[in-house]
């Protein structure tokens, strides 16, 4: 009985020792969804030299550049809805965008120029999920795309040749298709044909 307390004891002491040792570091403690892991490098201003294979965006935003808005979200979630503000409105104003080359502005005016307000604002906005970060998060890879998508290559035009030689095989392939399907309907139809047979 004597060692089982004592044993007691030396677990009541450790569990103690275990437990200051935990409050001392969990003031240091951040979650995995905070901004800080998720993006990095995102916080302060694009690092200058870190470009992308596109040499024009990098991908990195500087959040103090943004203005972020946060409102209730619509949808399913019951109380969560009312209470938490998680749906995120990001807005950048595209011409005074200090992160982006006149280049990349270019490009993102052309492709985007009805999509962005009258004083040419772009807004992003993402209410996905129940996290107010995991949607920042998510605003903000819509923007990253967004820009890129700008900066893509178009598609190859082709020529009145290819254009037609092209539909040509589409049209052959559909009447191969239709030839196909035909006999195999007659396949079937002669198997239903000798069951009725018999």
């Amino acid at each position: 009985m004597l060692i089982r307390g004592i044993r007691c004891l030396q677990l009541t002491e450790q569990c103690s020792r275990n437990y200051l040792t935990l409050t001392r570091f969990s003031s240091a403690y951040k979650s995995p969804l905070s901004l800080d892991k998720l993006y990095p490098a995102s916080s302060g201003n694009a690092k200058p030299g870190t470009k992308d294979v596109s040499s024009e965006f990098s991908g990195q935003i500087p959040m103090n550049e943004l203005t972020k808005t946060y409102s209730c979200s619509s949808g399913p979630g019951g109380q969560n809805v009312n209470k938490v503000a998680t749906k995120v409105d990001l807005r950048f104003h595209v011409e005074s965008a200090s992160w982006l080359s006149p280049g990349v502005k270019a490009k993102v005016l052309e492709k985007y120029g009805s999509e962005l307000t009258k004083d040419g604002w772009m807004v992003v906005k993402s209410d996905r999920t129940r996290s107010q970060t995991l949607n920042q998060a998510d605003a903000l890879e819509k923007l990253r795309t967004a820009i890129r998508s700008a900066l893509a290559a178009p598609k190859p035009k082709f020529s009145a040749e290819e254009e037609e030689r092209i539909r040509k095989g589409k049209l052959k392939a559909a009447r191969e298709r239709l030839h196909y399907k035909r006999i195999r309907s007659d396949v079937k139809a002669q198997r239903s044909g000798r069951d009725q047979m018999l």
